[in-house]
């Protein structure tokens, strides 16, 4: 066979062989589904006799809490912390003596009771043996509500500029700490469908404390834990402001008065 007859066979035997292999393709499909971390505050509209609102609504910016989007944002619609176990907005500092931060006397036994509001209970004459003022401790308690998907942290301040001390009384005679119920019934109940975001309170003792940024809670759970609604899902965070520091009110401790306005930011870290 001739050279020129060999190469035209093995021309004819690579072309089948390309015939005979079998065509691919490929197709790619990439699914994604992505949900930023939220987180809901919520408490009482001051101004709508107690309805429960969500006044921040935060998404995750997802770059380690530095540019969160609060997509309620604005300070006219800033929210107010409610009366422990109640939807009653908290009043201003200027008049609290629905929160027992005002000291009410009134008769009765060895001990001069301190009480929540002021009764102008009339007093008979009374023994003064052993009689004292230690029947109570004098405490603000606030609270306000979260939902949320992710974990997350709360910061406290206590602006300088809005303290006002006078008398015997400074910030640091103010004793506080934070806590969290996971469900009960206010009025509305929450926390049906809730767990708890975690322990991690690490909030200052005194009020005088909080006059910088704190980082009072950095929480390890989101508070939703089944299927619900936002309120359903919600858990409740409790502020306790204590004259004296965490000791009942006694005449050795004077008079006088402090006043603080103390904004709590919650975000994603």
């Amino acid at each position: 066979m001739s050279i020129r007859k060999l190469l035209l066979a093995g021309t004819t035997l690579v072309a089948s062989a390309a015939i005979a292999t079998p065509a691919n393709a490929s197709i790619i499909d990439r699914p994604h589904f992505k949900v930023l971390g939220v987180v809901i505050v919520w408490a009482a509209d001051d101004s709508n006799g107690g309805t429960p609102i969500a006044t921040d609504f935060v998404i995750d910016s997802d770059d380690g809490g530095n540019n969160d989007a609060d997509l309620i944002g604005g300070s006219n619609v800033d929210g107010r912390t409610v009366v422990t176990g109640s939807l009653t907005a908290t009043p201003d500092a200027s008049s609290t003596a629905g929160l027992g931060s005002i000291l009410d006397i009134e008769a009765g036994g060895t001990t001069i009771a301190t009480a929540n509001t002021n009764t102008g209970a009339n007093f008979s004459a009374f023994d003064v043996t052993g009689a004292s003022l230690t029947s109570d401790d004098l405490t603000y308690e606030s609270s306000f509500y979260v939902a949320s998907n992710t974990p997350f942290a709360i910061d406290a301040f206590a602006d300088p500029a809005a303290l006002e001390e006078s008398g015997d009384f400074e910030a640091d005679d103010i004793g506080y700490s934070l806590d969290v119920t996971v469900s009960g019934n206010d009025g509305i109940a929450f926390g049906g469908n809730a767990q708890s975001p975690g322990n991690g309170f690490n909030a200052p003792a005194t009020l005088d404390l909080l006059t910088t940024q704190t980082q009072v809670f950095n929480g390890t759970a989101r508070t939703a834990a089944n299927p619900g609604s936002i309120v359903s899902q919600s858990v409740r965070f409790d502020a306790t402001y204590t004259l004296g520091a965490g000791t009942a009110y006694d005449l050795s401790q004077g008079a006088g008065e402090v006043k603080a306005d103390v904004v709590y930011t919650v975000y994603v870290p």
